[in-house]
């Protein structure tokens, strides 16, 4: 018999080869590959023994496990092979990460047998949401930042009753570990994070496969878990860019794989989110979701500090300095959040706040030096560096550029004895070290840490946010405050201060209202003039090291369509050429290039990518 093979890990296409009788779809195998041998999974048979024979095929060299890979893997392999611009192999290598691919050598022990029944007492607002989502076969959005763990029982146990499986997805550690400490009392839950030791892990992806582990909780690549039998899908935080998943193979979004899986596989589907995605919640508004919002009362004050009244180049504002004493006389922690991702500096104007923005990209300007003209980073179109402002007609100009550095030092030199923690996505301490802290500040990455203590908020700059060289900036400076609006609840001591030179700013007062649906209408409308997501979709290819890789130009002509616009090149992270595609929505990335094609040219390709810098 011929079978077709894909070679874990390795970006090509599915091989053919002569193999016994008793081969099927989801085998793990080892072929001969070249001079050595690799391991490989059967997606396909093929009848025609003597045909082989004849093409001189290889043959099978050895069966290692008989169906590892279930249906529903192959399925979702497939799905994120052929929508993100990769080969099967590939996508099967994250599925089964390569240090986990034996079964343990101990036979897994079933979970589940002992489970307290116990259900705690549903709000009525719960309750609602219950019976609407039992009703309807469509995924959930549940735009609030209440406490759901009671809905989140009954949920889980009627599924377990039902004898199918369940999985948490969370895109961040803290958030995970306060999920299982609140509900591993009323659930047997399985941990699944790439921290974990090899051993647990391992017994974690068998015992799903094998149908004896039924409710897991983890990080982003839970959801590649082969369940053979899923029921509910629940994913925190669906708006998070930490849901993104960016690997040396294949770029993917748990929350996408998510909805992916409970269509193809007839699961339960909710997403939970403080403020939810454009493209989520376009979906939800164009019936494809079940919507559903809550909103919390504020028992705290939020602070609007105008920074022009400032002194010229300060951090900490006199306001935010005497929150930041009352909170360290009650005991009470602080959380610091400043914007240092732009890849270039920005200029903005002292007098009102405005930033210069490229009109066709919807793109802050990225600053030079002085003297030189505005260059947009990504459709390179220069503007004139203004001497007077447009707005106000003010000529004094400074660089949006502040830094952790200059911020430690300012917090060094006002609490010398207060302890702090620095927190960005390259340096993530402990939950431990963050509840012990004083003050806490760091990059967006410090709002996955959400402390009890903390009392007092601070936005540091948020024009430096809201003007980030990428087309949502917007979208994340409206979630970012409202994380921080977390706190407010909490007690009437709760302070969040936001430093900015535009005080009157529309989106500030949204995000401080909470006020989710005028914004979204008018980003929405933003977006569908300039040609963003949701209305089309996006393609960001970056070229790689290697020397046989194309240039840029003889890549453009082979990725031109109708259809299409293309954005560049500009440099990106690490100094490497970037092409934007904007894509119809009617149209799939593998219409521009195929995989093996884009393999070949020596650039890589990130679809629906959630920055394009």
């Amino acid at each position: 018999m011929v079978i077709c093979a894909a070679i874990l890990g390795r970006p090509i296409a599915p091989l053919r080869y002569m193999g016994d009788a008793t081969l099927a779809p989801g085998d793990l195998i080892r072929v001969p590959l070249g001079n050595t041998l690799a391991r490989a999974c059967v997606v396909q048979t093929e009848e025609g023994s003597q045909q082989g024979l004849k093409q001189g095929l290889k043959e099978v060299k050895e069966l290692l496990v008989q169906g590892l890979f279930p249906r529903q893997a192959l399925d979702l392999a497939r799905h994120i092979a052929d929508d993100h611009l990769g080969f099967p192999g590939q996508a099967l290598g994250l599925i089964l990460p390569r240090d986990i691919v034996m079964p343990p050598k101990r036979e897994i022990e079933k979970t589940g047998g002992e489970v307290n029944q116990r259900t705690l007492r549903m709000r009525a607002d719960e309750s609602r949401l219950l019976e609407t989502f039992r009703k309807s076969s469509k995924p959930m959005l549940l735009h609030s930042s209440a406490d759901y763990t009671a809905l989140l029982v009954k949920l889980l146990q009627d599924t377990m009753k039902e004898g199918k499986q369940t999985v948490f997805v969370f895109p961040d550690e803290p958030g995970l570990a306060g999920f299982h400490k609140r509900l591993s009392t009323y659930l047997p839950l399985s941990l699944y994070h790439s921290d974990m030791g090899q051993g647990e892990r391992r017994r974690v992806w068998h015992g799903v496969r094998q149908g004896l582990i039924p409710v897991v909780a983890g990080l982003r690549s839970a959801v590649l878990l082969p369940f053979t039998d899923l029921g509910l899908i629940v994913v925190a935080d669906e708006a998070s860019d930490s849901h993104r998943v960016r690997s040396h193979h294949l770029h993917y979004n748990a929350r996408d794989l998510a909805l992916f899986r409970g269509k193809r596989e007839g699961a339960r589907v909710m997403l939970i989110s403080l403020a939810p995605s454009l493209e989520t919640s376009h979906k939800a508004r164009s019936g494809k979701l079940l919507w559903a919002e809550r909103k919390i009362g504020q028992q705290g004050k939020a602070l609007i500090v105008d920074m022009k009244k400032e002194e010229e180049g300060t951090i900490l504002s006199s306001t935010l300095l005497q929150e930041l004493e009352a909170a360290k006389s009650r005991g009470m922690q602080s959380l610091l959040l400043l914007n240092r991702l732009g890849m270039a500096a920005r200029v903005i104007c002292l007098d009102c706040g405005h930033v210069p923005t490229c009109p066709a990209c919807d793109v802050a300007y990225k600053f030079v030096s002085r003297g030189k003209a505005l260059v947009c980073p990504v459709c390179h179109k220069q503007a004139a560096a203004p001497e007077q402002c447009p707005e106000c007609g003010g000529g004094r100009w400074q660089s949006l550029s502040p830094g952790l550095e200059a911020l430690s030092k300012e917090l060094r030199r006002h609490f010398p004895t207060e302890k702090m923690l620095k927190i960005t996505a390259e340096h993530r301490p402990s939950i431990e070290d963050a509840k012990s802290a004083n003050i806490i500040y760091g990059t967006s990455a410090a709002l996955e840490f959400r402390p009890a203590k903390v009392q007092v908020a601070a936005f540091l700059s948020w024009d430096a946010e809201r003007s980030r060289p990428d087309f949502r900036s917007s979208e994340r400076a409206f979630r970012d405050v409202a994380y921080l609006r977390r706190i407010l609840a909490s007690t009437p001591q709760s302070r969040l201060v936001v430093q900015t030179f535009r005080p009157r700013n529309r989106l500030l007062i949204w995000a401080l209202k909470g006020d989710y649906e005028t914004f979204f209408a008018g980003e929405v409308r933003r977006r569908r003039e300039l040609g963003y997501p949701p209305y089309r979709r996006l393609l960001l290819f970056e070229q790689g090291q290697s020397k046989n890789a194309w240039d840029a130009e003889k890549f453009i002509e082979t990725i031109e369509r109708d259809g299409v616009e293309i954005l560049g090149p500009y440099v990106g992270a690490g100094a490497k050429p970037r092409i934007l595609v904007k894509l119809r929505r009617d149209l799939c990335p593998s219409d521009l290039i195929d995989a093996a094609t884009l393999y070949k040219s020596g650039w890589h390709a990130e679809v629906d990518p959630v920055e394009i810098l």
